[in-house]
């Protein structure tokens, strides 16, 4: 095979091979390179090298040119030459380079998110929990990371089509400060857990191509700041607007708000409730223990405020879940924007009520509070109408500690009825409050 150097108007003006033949011309400046031409004049870029203790020489075919240039033939020539010397077939190279880009290219946010949610949030039948708190991890993952959202009134790309090994940890501070600049530190103090936990079980997975989390030597502490403890109680103004507004908000978010406000549970653990777990003869409502925080089933003894609104709830038809959107077939989600509601509703209230008073009602505002607080709210009142620590505590299903937690079963039933029914008649006393007693003295004759 004759060689030279090969420049661009050498290649362009090379002659067709005789028909039925083609030809072969080395590049002197890149040993192994060289072009063979057809019959029909078509120049393709070869590689002509052997394998280590091999005895047959083989020539991969590179590009024809036209479509790869000669540098990028000059490149890959040198390329595949390392290759060989080190006893890489470049050709089944390629294909396997071809085929691991493909899996990257699958193995995106959002097919990563879909496995995830199928195999660790629900189980098989997509409707029942794994996660207690899976509801919100799915729907602040999917809002916040998957789907495109609005920020500063311009529309961020959501991660649902990037690969994951594209994932960097500038992506996840992103939507990361993005949360903390709409003001909610405890939400990104959340959301940033709930992504970690789906990167590390990508990595124990082993089957996404992974093995570090874009999330490893991110510290909260620094990119959030320290959690705060909250302690914000609604005062018995707030209570009364609250009873006001979840009056006038629709189902399934208006009642819901007030069972929460009666029984002190956790938003996704009376979000979820299904039909079986009530039972209206007892009044008596059981959360089971996969929807409880500590793991263990929930007794709550339903007072008669209580019991009012779980009757007044539609009947469902296409599935068992009381607070649906979806006539039962799925539990309520959406909490964010019921909660903009709740927050809008309250804040009429509270005007109203000032002006009922005569006090300026464009004076008043209403301090932000998240559906958390409302727990809290429970559980001071408790306090308030003095109920005994432990009952209380038994009420808001506070995992007991140390050896009580292994010998005290006992789940204070009782007094818990009593004390959920003092806290409905403290609510009623607040948005009902009795007219005055007052006797009209008659005229003597």
């Amino acid at each position: 095979m004759p060689k030279e150097k090969l420049t661009d108007r050498r290649l362009k003006t090379m002659k067709p091979a005789e028909k039925g033949k083609r030809y072969e011309i080395g590049d002197a400046v890149v040993p192994g390179l060289a072009v063979r031409v057809t019959d029909k004049g078509t120049r393709t870029f070869i590689l002509v090298g052997r394998m280590p203790g091999k005895d047959t020489v083989s020539r991969p075919t590179i590009g024809e040119y036209g479509v790869v240039t000669l540098e990028a033939a000059r490149a890959k020539a040198r390329e595949w030459l390392e290759l060989m010397q080190r006893g890489i077939n470049p050709q089944l190279h390629v294909i396997e380079t071809k085929a691991k880009e493909i899996e990257r290219q699958e193995n995106t946010f959002g097919a990563l998110f879909s496995d995830y949610k199928k195999k660790r949030i629900y189980e098989k039948d997509g409707v029942t929990l794994k996660l207690r708190n899976g509801a919100e991890v799915e729907r602040s993952l999917r809002s916040e990371f998957v789907n495109d959202k609005m920020v500063d009134g311009k529309k961020r790309k959501g991660l649902k089509d990037r690969p994951i090994t594209g994932i960097t940890k500038a992506d996840i501070i992103r939507v990361i400060d993005d949360k903390v600049d709409e003001g909610h530190e405890t939400q990104a103090h959340n959301l940033f857990a709930f992504v970690r936990m789906m990167f590390n079980w990508a990595i124990d997975r082993g089957v996404y191509g992974i093995e570090t989390s874009p999330c490893d030597r991110l510290k909260p502490k620094v990119l959030i700041g320290e959690k705060n403890s909250r302690d914000r109680v609604l005062t018995n103004e707030e209570i009364k607007a609250f009873w006001i507004a979840t009056g006038k908000i629709s189902y399934p978010y208006g009642p819901l708000y007030r069972i929460l406000l009666m029984t002190g549970v956790r938003k996704n653990e009376a979000g979820r409730t299904a039909r079986h777990e009530l039972h209206m003869n007892e009044a008596l409502w059981s959360v089971p223990k996969d929807r409880m925080k500590g793991g263990a089933i929930h007794h709550v003894p339903l007072s008669d405020l209580a019991v009012e609104i779980f009757k007044a709830l539609p009947l469902n038809n296409a599935g068992a879940f009381l607070f649906s959107t979806t006539a039962g077939e799925k539990p309520v989600n959406g909490f964010s924007k019921g909660k903009v509601i709740l927050d809008r509703e309250m804040l009429a209230a509270l005007k109203q009520l000032a002006a009922d008073r005569d006090d300026d009602p464009e004076a008043v505002t209403l301090k932000p509070f998240v559906i958390h607080d409302i727990r809290r709210t429970v559980r001071t009142n408790l306090s308030a109408l003095g109920v005994q620590k432990e009952v209380a505590e038994a009420i808001i299903a506070h995992k007991k500690k140390g050896v009580h937690a292994v010998y005290d079963q006992w789940e204070y039933l009782d007094e818990k009825r009593v004390a959920l029914q003092l806290w409905a008649n403290r609510v009623r006393s607040l948005v009902e409050p009795p007219q005055e007693n007052v006797v009209p003295i008659r005229k003597k004759r």
